[in-house]
C-alpha cells in the first residue's frame, strides 16, 4: 500500500463506537483520509464508489448482517484489508468471518488498541 494514501472506512451504527474509532485512528501515522457509513446498504455504497485501503466492519447492522457485507468486499476486492468488529464475539461468527476473508476479528469494546496495531501493520 501506498503510505501517502491510507484511506480507512468504518462501518457501524453506533456512533459512540465510530468516534471511539475515529479517535483511535488519529494515533496511526499516514492515515489521510476517514469515512463512515452506518448501514451496509451505505458502506457498500461509498465502498465501490471510493474503494478504501482498508474498513472496520462491524457485524452487527441495521439493516444487513457484517458477514454479508464481508462476502460482498471481498467478491469486489479480494485484496482489501477488512477487520471485523464486534461486541459479542463467539467462535462461530469468527470462523464465518475467516471463512469469508477477513484479515483480522476483534471485540470493539476492549481489544481497540490490538486493532489498530493490526491495521497499522496492514496499511504499511
Amino acid at each position: 500500500m501506498n503510505q501517502k494514501n491510507k484511506y480507512v472506512f468504518i462501518v457501524d451504527s453506533s456512533m459512540i463506537s465510530a468516534n471511539r474509532i475515529f479517535s483511535a485512528l488519529g494515533q496511526i501515522a499516514g492515515i489521510l483520509k476517514v469515512d463512515h457509513a452506518a448501514t451496509g446498504k451505505e458502506a457498500l455504497h461509498k465502498i465501490n464508489s471510493n474503494p478504501p485501503n482498508a474498513i472496520l466492519l462491524d457485524i452487527q447492522l441495521p439493516d444487513m448482517s457484517g458477514a454479508n457485507i464481508l462476502q460482498q468486499i471481498k467478491l469486489e476486492h479480494p485484496h482489501m484489508a477488512v477487520i471485523v468488529l464486534t461486541e459479542y464475539p463467539t467462535p462461530y461468527s469468527f470462523k464465518i468471518c475467516k471463512k469469508l476473508g477477513a484479515n483480522g476479528y476483534y471485540n470493539k469494546i476492549n481489544e481497540l488498541d490490538m486493532v489498530m496495531e493490526h491495521l497499522q501493520k496492514l496499511t504499511n
